[in-house]
């Protein structure tokens, strides 16, 4: 397999150098990495000269001139991607991920026995090895594309996927000529998701479960799933314009007011959103009214 990978980095320097050095000690080596920095601030770029990465063969290491988000990210690295033309595949991930050895030999295996299979991912694991499955859905609902998480109980096989995040994701070039670039302005949230549709429509996807890729990001607390922060506002306008632009279901705007009006009715009266309800009834509003509005891009109202 001839890949070169996409790596998207904002201010995780250290974490960045252990992502690195995984792709590069691969059993099956990418032919290179193209390092996209979001306007890091935290000296990434003094640190991989520290390190010797800066300089080293198999990295183009871009600068943005200002934090694009992730969507922005993969974007620009895709788009750096699709200038060379001595690859069959490009994969996909953050910063904070980091391949086992054998990730891409066991990828490229899968794909040698299912060369009608364009597009590939692995396990997505927490430190510990618990198996972090929100990375990898299926649609149950395709009119306004509700998902559903693949539970851990399917992990002991291969197994198809609809939905996969930008978190160890192997795509043919083909199909990247064919479906373009992801969506740059959602900033973050939904990007991925989008790309998968689109993916959807030229190949399955299949989630090689013994490669897997060990995602450095403390585990969600159920207790903490209700905490609203900038975030909630991409995550409320992007799935709707996610679900505008590929549902063709002639009642979807309707299902947005009832959906939005279900979740302020939830926000003032569930006990999780005390001490928090005008923050989240602000955060949501905007993120609805942007959507219906076309609105993309960075809010400035909501950045880190």
């Amino acid at each position: 397999m001839n890949y070169q990978s996409v790596i998207v980095t904002y201010n995780r320097k250290d974490k960045l150098i252990e992502a690195l050095n995984s792709l590069l000690n691969q059993k099956v080596p990418p032919i290179r990495i193209i390092l996209i920095d979001n306007h890091s601030t935290d000296g990434t770029e003094k640190k991989l000269k520290e390190t010797g990465l800066l300089k080293h063969p198999k990295i183009v290491y871009i600068q943005m001139p200002q934090n694009y988000g992730g969507s922005g990210g993969f974007y620009h690295g895709i788009e750096e991607a699709m200038k060379y033309t001595d690859f069959d595949f490009l994969s996909l991930s953050d910063d904070d991920a980091i391949y086992k050895s054998n990730f891409f030999k066991l990828i490229s295996d899968c794909q040698k026995t299912h060369p009608e299979i364009k597009a590939f991912c692995g396990t997505v694991e927490y430190e510990d090895g618990t198996i972090q499955i929100d990375h990898r859905r299926r649609v149950v609902e395709s009119r306004w594309y509700r998902q559903e998480d693949i539970p851990a109980s399917e992990y002991n096989q291969n197994f198809e996927v609809d939905l996969l995040s930008f978190v160890g994701c192997v795509i043919s070039r083909d199909i990247l000529e064919r479906i373009g670039l992801p969506e740059k302005d959602y900033f973050i949230y939904y990007d991925d998701t989008e790309y998968s549709l689109r993916i959807r429509k030229y190949s399955k996807i299949i989630n090689v479960s013994d490669a897997i890729i060990i995602h450095k990001t403390p585990k969600k607390d159920p207790a903490k799933q209700n905490v609203i922060n900038w975030k909630n506002y991409y995550e409320m306008r992007n799935s709707m314009l996610m679900k505008e632009k590929h549902s063709d279901w002639k009642w979807l705007k309707l299902y947005f007011y009832q959906y939005y009006l279900k979740l302020c009715i939830r926000i003032l009266f569930n006990k999780v959103y005390k001490g928090q309800r005008r923050q989240a009834l602000y955060t949501y509003y905007h993120g609805f009214k942007d959507a219906l509005r076309n609105k993309k891009g960075r809010n400035d109202l909501f950045t880190p």
